[in-house]
């Protein structure tokens, strides 16, 4: 398997995998993906092996002067596959990147999507392409299309229920975390502002994330705790600040999957169009998701998972605009749209069946 990147787009591929295992029980499966998404595939019983990607290879190639080291070391990485004598190779990916992992492999047979459904140049790598449906799919049902035609089975619309897991280690720290911030008042409701630096396109501003969280406690009497990931805690902290209620900072940063712990113990998580939005909602835990320029039906969260994708229809949205000036496919989402749609799933509970936007 190859999806090198990034958390949320690794996640959205466990039930292609999860359907692979179930239908093939015997064989051995490895998953090639980044450093960074690598922690989502902890503790998995559908996986062998997970392959790291070195990033060292990648920050050569931003320079010339590093190339000849990154050929190298890339040279380097291809041996170690090839010395695994793989039979297939799946590539969810997409990319030039992706595609010449999955030629250089040595498998004889190579799937991934045809030329239509694929980037710079990827189709030309694998000798297995695969069709898609017309019309938007989702990730997660897009990538089970792709699972699916290798297995030689027709299409449909059945998604694995398939989870994260955490280890023993990681669910000590949330009870520790727990035990330092947490009064013990129901419901829990995360909430989680940033985006990663590269995608501040996708962050619904921090002050109405805020004006949300008080609605909530004012409606709820529940307690809400902002998380955050790398450089996200300035904005997290900026939430927190701007609530009128009490709200409550993590503690610290986790592992993808001791985040995952935490979410799994929430009433409720409200995000944007991220990775911890999707780790949450592969935890379980009902998920609002609040949706500006991104593409909210190919970016859906697990369907398995009650959700509500809270939005604003404009006419220029979805865009891949990482700058913008007219953003009212944002300022038009208020909070209390927000707030209304987290009562919705505090009210059904996990009990729910998933689905719908707002």
């Amino acid at each position: 398997m190859v999806r090198l990147s990034a958390i949320g787009d690794v996640i959205r591929t466990l039930p292609a995998v999860s359907l692979i295992r179930e239908r093939l029980p015997n064989a051995h499966i490895a998953w090639v993906t980044e450093e960074i998404p690598a922690g989502a595939l902890a503790h998995r019983d559908d996986l062998d092996e997970v392959i790291v990607f070195p990033s060292t290879i990648k920050k050569k190639a931003r320079s010339p002067l590093g190339w000849p080291g990154m050929v190298r070391e890339f040279l380097s990485f291809i041996r170690e596959i090839r010395a695994r004598r793989f039979d297939v190779v799946l590539d969810y990916h997409g990319l030039f990147k992706s595609g010449i992992i999955s030629y250089f492999s040595g498998a004889p047979e190579r799937y991934g999507y045809t030329k239509h459904f694929s980037r710079e140049l990827n189709h030309i790598f694998n000798n297995n392409k695969t069709p898609l449906p017309a019309g938007k799919l989702s990730r997660i049902r897009r990538n089970l299309v792709l699972s699916r035609f290798f297995l030689g089975e027709a299409d449909d619309d059945t998604i694995p229920r398939v989870y994260l897991k955490s280890s023993d280690e990681e669910r000590r720290e949330v009870d520790r975390i727990e035990a330092e911030v947490r009064s013990g008042r129901r419901p829990f409701i995360i909430v989680h502002p940033g985006t990663s630096p590269r995608t501040p396109y996708k962050r619904w501003q921090p002050e109405r994330f805020a004006q949300a969280a008080d609605i909530l406690i004012r409606r709820t009497g529940g307690e809400v705790l902002v998380t955050y990931g790398p450089d996200e805690e300035e904005t997290a902290r900026r939430v927190v600040d701007a609530m009128d209620e009490t709200g409550v900072l993590s503690p610290r940063l986790l592992t993808v999957t001791g985040l995952s712990e935490l979410f799994r113990r929430a009433d409720v998580f409200i995000g944007g169009d991220t990775g911890p939005m999707h780790v949450a909602s592969f935890s379980g835990t009902p998920v609002v998701a609040v949706f500006g320029p991104t593409d909210r039906m190919e970016n859906e969260p697990y369907p398995v998972t009650p959700y509500r994708i809270v939005y604003r229809e404009t006419d220029c949205a979805p865009c891949r605009k990482r700058y913008c000036t007219d953003d009212f496919c944002f300022t038009d989402v208020t909070p209390e749209m927000v707030a209304d749609a987290a009562m919705e799933l505090l009210d059904g509970g996990r009990a729910n069946a998933a689905g719908g936007g707002s």
